[in-house]
């Protein structure tokens, strides 16, 4: 094979990686990280693998695992998702904005921080295992 089809093959895996970090900018996981960056996954709690979530306007399908511990809400990608940390996020900055059906399946909006760092979209189970933690909401919102 002539040396350009290795130089394409060996372009696309670095097309991809730039292409995830340019994403995790974008959708605010970057930002997120800066302040929430994630050491190690906590040992306790309820874990949700295969899971999706929603941050600002791109969407994780199945490849997320959250986890609801007293620590916080741990967000993690698979590994190849270059330039997505893990997350956890204490629940002192976190507040459920709205729960609601979304096609065939039940989701809660939170937002992190006050003002707004981030919007997040899960799985209504997810926030279900967590309202023992969850701050109190004023339903007058």
């Amino acid at each position: 094979m002539p040396w350009e089809v290795y130089f394409a093959f060996a372009l696309i895996p670095g097309f991809f990686a730039g292409l995830l970090v340019v994403i995790a900018k974008l959708s605010g996981w970057t930002k997120l990280a800066e302040r929430f960056r994630a050491d190690r996954e906590p040992d306790d709690g309820t874990c949700f693998r295969g899971q999706f979530l929603r941050i600002g306007w791109c969407d994780y399908n199945g490849c997320m695992t959250i986890r609801v511990s007293p620590e916080g809400l741990y967000l993690a990608v698979w590994p190849i998702f270059v330039g997505h940390a893990p997350l956890l996020i204490p629940w002192s900055v976190l507040q459920v904005v709205e729960e609601r059906r979304r096609r065939w399946f039940a989701v809660a909006l939170l937002e992190v921080g006050q003002p707004s760092q981030a919007k997040l979209q899960l799985p209504l189970k997810v926030i279900d295992a967590a309202r023992a933690w969850l701050p109190f909401q004023d339903s007058a919102d």
